[in-house]
């Protein structure tokens, strides 16, 4: 029922779907990702930025049957405004960092890309749509195994208004990080 009521609110207001979130390799030989977020939470700065987090409840690889996490922190720094904004291909207004944790190493990939926000600022919960995105994997530990290379992000993502959640859970994933790297220094 909430997800009917849900799905009724985002299509009253005006969205315009743009399929899963995907990550599609820039080279063709490699897989296109589909992370399946199972938590999202958002909140909006007192300088009118939009903080996202989201997260997958880690799954096993289906290679190693070990648990891999995947974690996207999306800043939203302007909101584009229906018939005054104009849409270039070359336009962003976000930054994006795409963070996978796997018992083994870290992979960080880090972009910037365009995103649409469908719902009103301060909506409990926010629907928006990364039109169109670049990532590159800018740094990694252990024995992290680099499966995307340079890819574009593009899809569809829901957020929970939830300031206290998204601070913590966006440290955290920044600490986990950078600890894991200063670990494959110090060897």
């Amino acid at each position: 029922m909430l997800a009917l009521s849900a799905a009724a609110m985002l299509c009253s207001a005006g969205c315009k779907s743009f399929g899963p979130l995907t990550l599609t390799p820039v080279k063709s030989e490699r897989v296109a990702l589909e992370p399946q977020f199972s938590e999202g939470f958002y909140r909006v700065t007192r300088d009118h930025t939009y903080r996202f987090y989201l997260q997958t409840i880690p799954r096993r690889s289906p290679k190693t049957s070990e648990p891999v996490k995947q974690i996207a922190i999306i800043n939203v720094f302007w909101r584009p405004i229906p018939g005054v904004t104009p849409i270039l291909s070359s336009a962003i207004n976000a930054t994006i960092r795409y963070i996978v944790i796997t018992p083994g190493g870290v992979g960080m990939y880090q972009g910037a890309g365009f995103v649409r926000l469908f719902n009103s600022r301060g909506a409990r919960i926010m629907h928006a749509a990364i039109v169109d995105g670049d990532l590159r994997l800018t740094g990694s530990s252990g024995y992290f195994k680099d499966a995307l290379g340079p890819c574009r992000i593009r899809g569809d993502f829901r957020a929970i208004r939830g300031a206290a959640k998204e601070i913590a859970l966006s440290l955290r994933a920044r600490r986990r990080t950078y600890i894991a790297s200063f670990r494959d220094r110090a060897r």
